[in-house]
């Protein structure tokens, strides 16, 4: 019943906590004994309608919240990183006398002065799932307001989305109507409860959400966020913090375990209750002789006939782990990934695992981070340069499966172009670019097969040869002498 009262008192605390906007301390219940500050924090944790920093306590402290989120974010941070141009889809590679591939190159591997791109990459996507927005800082002068950010920024932050608040841009803004942003937010104020830390201009920060901005609370905290995909979890996470505390509670074996009665046959008068003698002398011998530890007995023997009554129940028959698995799948599913990735205590293989991890990166995690470097290429302002950021998963082991059906879509896709190439439709760097090789520098390249001179035709006809004789490997050494490092994160 105890256990019962706290699950409803987690819920009774809602609606003040939501209230509230500041998240109280334990400074301040001076006034409560431990179990109230106890009873307090878990309030805090089970009841996620309140505010985006108790979604983040979730995500440290619960493993089947954990793992959904991390599952993504972790894969996406894990993806190889590149520039490309958006005229051949050409890799652009950093030759060391750039100075444009070495901004590039920067950005991809130390994004600011204390993180890789990789951690800055996990960093936004946990904060995206978990409370539903992501904002990304380019911290630069003022003066380079309208100047493209890869160019003016050398330092990019995920701030901390439990901090943010995005600021209207007045008491009245022309929302649904015609607005450039600067018309509808003022700038973010990064804060922690009352104290303002810092004001950003809007021109500096990316919103990312993560689903629907809401759009009527123009003067609350949540202006133009998204809700996290955790609320509709609401019930799935409140069941796994009673399993939770139900088992802790079990295991530390706190209150009565059960009690001990008397079973004195009274004769008409029924069963007789012990006397106050009794209970005193049978409370010393069990404390005095059995138990566990030096000179002390695992069994008690006594003259008074008695009965043990259990109070509580044993952990077999709550069955807490089918409870937390059904939940941990719910939980999941709001992600996408497929429920035989759920970590479990058994069965924790399956013929299908390779299929089912497939899945999760084609259906979630591929299009996710397509859409994030989208999105950061259009915030770096890399597509006024003719460039964008693309990323690709070719050492992920389950998606190698298919690499026979891809070799041989690949070939037929070579000798389309190469048919293309002798009828004259498409230049030598058009073909490269179909088949997701690099361009080569030079007129020749971009001609088509009957603008080219006789000489001309000859060179051509002697590359395509060698390419014939030896396995590709992506580029030629007689095609480019420059230093191969490409603009990407595979050193960070």
């Amino acid at each position: 019943m105890q256990l019962v009262k706290k699950i409803k008192g987690w819920f009774a605390t809602e609606k003040s906590a939501s209230e509230a906007p500041v998240e109280k301390t334990k400074p301040e219940l001076n006034n409560y004994d431990d179990e109230a500050w106890r009873v307090h924090l878990m309030s805090e944790i089970a009841s996620p309608y309140v505010a985006d920093r108790n979604f983040l306590t979730l995500f440290h402290t619960v493993p089947e919240v954990f793992f959904p989120i991390d599952f993504i974010a972790r894969r996406i941070a894990g993806a190889h990183f590149e520039i490309r141009s958006y005229k051949d889809d050409s890799i652009i590679y950093c030759n060391g006398r750039s100075q444009k591939a070495d901004r590039l190159n920067a950005i991809l591997q130390a994004p600011n002065s204390i993180q890789r791109w990789r951690e800055l990459v996990y960093m936004h996507h946990v904060f995206k799932l978990v409370t539903g927005n992501a904002f990304m800082r380019a911290a630069m002068a003022d003066t380079f307001k309208d100047m493209p950010k890869w160019k003016y920024c050398d330092n990019f932050w995920s701030i901390p989305s439990n901090w943010v608040k995005v600021v209207p841009a007045g008491t009245k803004i022309p929302l649904f109507g015609i607005a450039k942003l600067e018309e509808l937010v003022g700038g973010y104020e990064l804060a922690r409860s009352n104290d303002t830390l810092i004001r950003i201009p809007t021109f500096q920060v990316w919103h990312d959400r993560d689903g629907m901005p809401q759009y009527l609370n123009c003067t609350g905290a949540d202006f133009l966020k998204s809700e996290s995909r955790l609320k509709a979890a609401h019930r799935a996470i409140s069941n796994l913090i009673a399993v939770y505390e139900a088992r802790n509670v079990i295991y530390v074996k706190r209150g009565a375990l059960g009690f001990i009665v008397a079973k004195k046959d009274g004769g008409e008068l029924g069963t007789q209750a012990m006397k106050p003698k009794e209970k005193e002398e049978l409370l010393e011998e069990l404390n005095g002789k059995y138990g566990f530890g030096d000179n002390k007995m695992p069994i008690g023997v006594t003259d008074v006939p008695i009965e043990f009554i259990r109070l509580n129940q044993s952990i077999s028959e709550l069955q807490p782990f089918e409870e937390t698995l059904l939940d941990a799948i719910t939980i999941a599913g709001l992600y996408g990934i497929p429920d035989v990735l759920v970590p479990r205590k058994d069965h924790s293989t399956f013929s299908n695992q390779a299929v089912a991890e497939k899945s999760a990166y084609c259906g979630t995690i591929i299009p996710m981070a397509k859409q994030f470097c989208e999105d950061l290429t259009l915030f770096l302002g890399l597509d006024k340069e003719g460039y964008y950021i693309d990323c690709n998963f070719n050492d992920v082991d389950c998606l190698q499966v298919g690499l026979k059906e891809s070799e041989e879509v690949k070939k037929l896709v070579n000798e389309r172009c190469r048919n293309q190439f002798n009828d004259g439709l498409i230049t030598y760097n058009d073909w490269r670019a179909q088949i997701h090789e690099t361009a080569l520098e030079g007129d020749i390249y971009n001609k088509v097969k009957f603008d080219m001179t006789p000489e001309e035709l000859a060179k051509i006809d002697t590359i395509i040869k060698s390419n014939n004789s030896k396995p590709s490997t992506g580029e030629e050494s007689n095609e480019r002498n420059i230093e191969k490092n490409p603009v990407s994160d595979q050193n960070g």
